[in-house]
Parts: C-alpha cells; structure tokens; sequence
C-alpha cells in the first residue's frame, strides 16, 4: 500500500441482503461505482442453501467481482460436529468451483461447545482441498478483548495460524486506537513465532470500519453488537464518531490493514459519505 490514503478500489464491502433480487441490486450499484471487493457473510437468514446460491448468483452473473464469502460454525451447524465438517468440506468445493479464493471462517457470536474454528481447521490441516496455495482460509481476531479474553485470543489465534490454511486475519471493530496498536504488536509477533525458519507466513490483515450516521449510532446504542467495543463518546456523537473513524483508518494504513465497511453502501447518499470519510 504505497498511497497515503485509501480508496474505494482497495477497500472491502460487507453486504447483507434478504432476497436475490435485493443483492443483483447490491451488486449491480458496486460493479457500476468501481466497488469490485465484496464479502458476503454468514449470519441470520443468510445461511444454508440461500447462502450458497446467492454466492454462485454473485459469481455467475457478476464474475468481475471478487467475492469472499464467509462461513458462520454458529449459523451453518448440522446437528453434530462431524455433520458440520463434513458440510464446510462441500461448503468449500462448491465455492471453490465458482472462482472464490478464500473462505472467511468464523466460530460465530456464541461458540459451540463440541466445535469452533480452532477445531475446524484442525479437522482440515492435512485436506487436499488446501494442497496449492490458489485457495486459503481467513479467521477473525479481536483486539479489544479484556483480561483472560484476551489471552484466550491470543492462544486461539497462534492455533489457527500453526494449521498452515490461513492466509489472513480479520480485525473486529472497537473505538481504543491506543489499545489497538499494542494489540497490533502483539499480533505481529504471533505471526513471526508461527513462521518457520523457511517461510515467514504472508497474512494479509483486514480491519473492519463502521460508517457512523445518527440513526446508525442510535440503533448500536439500543443493540449493541457482541464483541464490539465502542466507547459512551463515539455512541453519542456523530462528529466525534467521524473524527475517530478517520484516525482509525490512518492507523490502517500505517500498518497495512485494508478496511472492511460493515454498513451498507447501496445509494448515492452512502457511497458519498464513505468517501468523504476516506478521503478526508
């Protein structure tokens, strides 16, 4: 990332929809705006058989946009452990075959006690799905987390990397620049201690972005989100929530993580505003 500032071709956008017309209208409003990097996730309704379809509508009738869908243990868990793993194997073979690169695999909200991530790549380790390097797995980390949490983070975190299927990391949202960075640090060194004396692991890291609006700040406040962290001062006020969005995003650049926009962005109005805070 040699420019100083993002723009709205090196950044993602995560998408959420309830029916395939709603997302050909998604899509068509991204592939028209130059807004080719799309994540499609996995929580709620979208799920299951509408997840997997309205992935190979986005492939087939959008094939120049690069889709990262992700897979929710929480959301997609078929009974039992080994059913899960045995659906995430076809999960893959199927995203596989419609171009996607890249899974991003998450233990969900509320972990399952039988199975999570961690266990899940395990499972995977010596699959031939991963024997070349043209297909790869992204997991989420949480900087924010306090105390045990946070250690229990770390542990689970140097665990995934060890798999040799991860290809990039997934930073959750918070409002402490200061504790971020030396979580950063920290996330690093996991990364150099995973290496081996012969490959130093490349992971691309992904940090998400939350576009803050009145009505956006309100509905967080009244239903937080689990697991985001934001502050009394970014809930309360919209300029304040702006200038700290702002200086988040130049902490993203400065250690190369590339944004992720969790709000929609599907009108003229929200893509103006996202650029206005990009490039400010």
């Amino acid at each position: 990332m040699e420019n100083k500032s993002f723009d709205l071709n090196n950044i993602r956008l995560e998408i959420s929809f309830k029916t395939y017309d709603e997302l050909r209208s998604i899509l068509s409003f991204c592939k028209k705006n130059n807004l080719s990097r799309i994540n499609i996730p996995c929580k709620n309704t979208l799920k299951k058989e509408f997840l997997l379809n309205s992935i190979k509508l986005s492939r087939e009738e959008f094939p120049s946009l690069d889709i990262i869908p992700h897979f929710s243990i929480l959301y997609e868990f078929r009974r039992n452990k080994f059913n899960t793993q045995n659906y995430f194997i076809k999960f893959i073979n199927v995203v596989k075959s419609l171009g996607c690169q890249e899974v991003l695999l998450v233990s969900g909200s509320q972990k399952r006690a039988t199975l999570d991530s961690v266990s899940t790549l395990l499972f995977l380790k010596d699959n031939p799905l991963f024997l070349n390097d043209k297909f790869s797995l992204g997991v989420a980390f949480n900087p924010y987390l306090t105390g045990h949490m946070f250690d229990e983070e770390i542990q689970r975190l140097a665990k995934k990397l060890k798999s040799g299927l991860v290809s990039s990391v997934w930073i959750q949202f918070g409002t402490d620049i200061q504790l971020l960075e030396s979580r950063l640090g920290i996330l690093k060194n996991i990364i150099l201690l995973t290496s081996n004396n012969n490959k130093i692991l490349d992971i691309n890291l992904f940090g998400s972005i939350l576009i803050p609006s009145k009505q956006f700040l309100a509905r967080f406040k009244y239903r937080p989100w689990k697991g985001v962290y934001c502050s009394n001062e970014f809930l309360e006020s919209v300029d304040f929530a702006n200038t700290f969005v702002r200086n988040l995003l130049r902490t993203y650049m400065q250690y190369q993580i590339l944004p992720v926009i969790e709000n929609r962005v599907s009108s003229e109005d929200q893509l103006n505003r996202l650029d206005k805070l990009i490039n400010s």
